[in-house]
């Protein structure tokens, strides 16, 4: 199975309130390479394209491949997919677009996976928007993403911002990746995200589904300290 990480896009460039990034609205699914396959070999490809107005893609390449033959895999698919295209101040314009694809052998997709639950679903009616709300939905209890492992000692920094859909059990479904360019760092913030509970948003009608969106910051050293004054607790609790 070959699964687009998020149903949306990872934009390279840092969004505005009046900006819309590219949404892909048709997909075409690279073919698992035979050998990898069947082998059992599971892997990830970062896609790096422009989307232009229109929605079409342009200038497909592949910045980061787990193996070479994941990366053409989604090369030779990347110019038949289209999009809405990003819009800025509501008029379309050219956005340059990083999107994650996940190959797994598994059935399911990889977030689903890991969670235990299906994360992604559809709904038959528009979630209502965070900023309508008289209130932002705070969580039951926050979840920090924890600075990748593999970034240790690099001292690199990154933000993610991560949109997502709380359904009507008050779970976190549809993540999407608005802005973010490291993959460490997205698959963090996207497992910190699906792991939120929220209260179910009420309303005359019952529950509903509410969309928002939350910003990650990373930090190696602010991980350090924030682990320093964990452990300080937990002995202060102990004793």
């Amino acid at each position: 199975m070959v699964a687009i990480l998020v149903a949306g896009s990872v934009v390279a460039l840092p969004a505005a309130d009046n900006f819309v990034p590219p949404r892909l609205t048709r997909p075409v699914e690279p073919v698992y390479p035979v050998g990898l396959h069947e082998a059992g070999v599971e892997g990830q490809v970062e896609a790096v394209f422009r989307v232009d107005r229109n929605g079409g893609v342009h200038e497909p390449d592949v910045s980061y491949a787990t193996h070479p033959e994941f990366g053409e895999a989604v090369k030779a698919v990347l110019a038949k997919w289209h999009f809405s295209p990003a819009r800025r101040d509501g008029r379309p314009v050219d956005q340059r677009v990083r999107m994650p694809v996940v190959f797994t052998i598994s059935a399911s997709d990889p977030l689903s996976k890991w969670a235990g639950r299906s994360v992604f679903k559809k709904f038959p009616r528009d979630p209502v928007q965070a900023d309508e709300l008289d209130a932002w939905p705070e969580p039951v209890a926050w979840i920090e993403p924890f600075y990748p492992p593999q970034l240790n000692g690099s001292g690199k920094r990154g933000e993610v911002i991560v949109n997502f859909v709380i359904d009507e059990h008050g779970d976190v479904v549809n993540p999407e990746i608005m802005i973010g360019d490291d993959p460490h760092f997205i698959a963090s913030a996207l497992t910190a995200t699906i792991s939120l509970e929220f209260p179910p948003h009420m309303t005359d009608e019952g529950p509903v589904p509410v969309a928002m969106a939350v910003s990650y910051k990373f930090d190696e050293r602010k991980q350090e300290q924030w682990e320093r004054v964990s452990e300080e607790t937990d002995k202060r609790r102990s004793r």
